[in-house]
């Protein structure tokens, strides 16, 4: 077997890169497929064994397998395309065909098999990298639906009917001409919060559909770090002072421009610092840092809250990953939010990460490459 892994498929993507078997007894089809295709940016795995083949899709998750008709030995490609059948639908995980026969009867027979599609030998690589390509963009349309099902069904099925109750409630205690209560007022104002609730959790899922679609927009320009910084500890001083903590900021007052979209790096610093506030108990203290590191700024959210769960470092970045620390003013959170702040820094060819301060409390940061050397006053 031959398995070749290209982790730089583009510097700085955002999604994992599809993951393409070659199954075919050729070894120059399997070279030709292998470095076609990973230049298109896929992971591709290789064998010419039928057998072999079998124990790589019980064992491993691809997205996309080419499978020749005619293998060596008593297993065909039929026959394996037939057990594929038997455990993934046919937009669960597409199987294009490969023969050197072009004859109707093969083709229709592999059709029914449950083949998406059929390439005849001697590759038209224009042709395979384009039918690769359509198969796989159904395929995560599929993924988009089944995620936003997941979504409707976990996270804005329960607010929905909140609403409905509450807009119920002041339908009868608010007549027409009736002066509404405090009480009224509450009510009012939990429907407002669940509806803002709802709007962003979509707001975010769409967010990460695009961004893992290759559509989202990004708009660089020439920006000033410093400055989205301190608007965004403005921003979100309120909420701090709120639950009582304090919000600090610390950053040099002599910058490198970067280029950057200043909308996305606030999102992330919203995300960043609203997450600080969220968990920390009252009394704590966030300090907002921005420093030059060579080729990189830096910044950092530092607070002295109770620090991140060892089992949970590996979660923090994951969508709807589930952690052990819980909102201190049950606030709500779509589980979205520190995925696409990681989409977000990557599509800036930057890097994210975070881990427990020394003295207690956790650390989030993101580094984004300089690219020039002309310096601006934060000041």
């Amino acid at each position: 077997m031959d398995t070749t892994e290209n982790k730089n498929i583009q510097e700085g993507a955002p999604t994992r890169a599809d993951r393409i078997l070659v199954v075919d007894d050729s070894d120059g089809i399997r070279d030709t497929l292998s470095i076609t295709l990973e230049r298109e940016g896929y992971t591709v795995t290789t064998t010419g064994d039928a057998n072999e083949a079998q124990d790589l899709i019980g064992a491993n998750r691809f997205d996309l397998i080419l499978l020749d008709v005619k293998l060596p030995g008593g297993i065909g490609g039929l026959d394996i395309l037939g057990t594929i059948r038997k455990q993934y639908s046919l937009l669960d995980l597409p199987v294009v065909m490969i023969s050197g026969s072009s004859e109707s009867d093969t083709v229709v027979a592999a059709l029914q098999a449950g083949a998406n599609d059929y390439l005849v030998k001697p590759l038209d690589m224009h042709g395979v990298r384009a039918r690769i390509k359509t198969q796989l963009t159904l395929r995560h349309f599929k993924e988009l639906n089944d995620r936003f099902l997941r979504t409707a069904s976990h996270d804005l099925k329960k607010p929905v009917m909140l609403m409905l109750d509450i807009a119920q409630q002041l339908k009868e205690h608010c007549p027409p001409g009736t002066a509404m209560t405090g009480d009224d007022h509450s009510s009012l104002a939990l429907l407002i919060e669940s509806g803002e609730y709802m709007q962003k959790i979509i707001s975010e899922f769409l967010d990460l559909s695009s961004i893992q679609s290759g559509q989202f927009p990004i708009s660089k320009t020439t920006t000033d770090l410093g400055a989205i910084v301190r608007q965004a500890v403005a921003r979100n001083s309120g909420y701090a002072k709120s639950k009582d903590m304090t919000l600090g900021l610390k950053f040099l007052s002599d910058l490198p421009l970067i280029v950057a979209d200043e909308t996305r790096i606030m999102q992330v610093l919203d995300n960043f610092i609203g997450n600080a506030i969220k968990f920390c108990p009252a009394k704590s203290r966030i300090i907002v840092t921005t420093k030059n590191d060579g080729a990189w700024l830096v910044c950092e959210i530092s607070d002295n809250g109770p620090g991140i769960a060892d089992g949970d470092m590996d979660k923090l970045f994951v969508e709807y990953a589930k952690i052990q620390n819980r909102p201190t003013g049950k606030e709500k959170s779509s589980g979205l939010g520190l995925s696409i702040c990681k989409e977000l820094i990557l599509l800036h060819d930057g890097e994210v990460g975070a881990d427990n301060n020394p003295g207690g409390g956790a650390r989030f940061w993101f580094r984004l490459p300089i690219t020039t050397k002309t310096s601006k006053s934060c000041s």
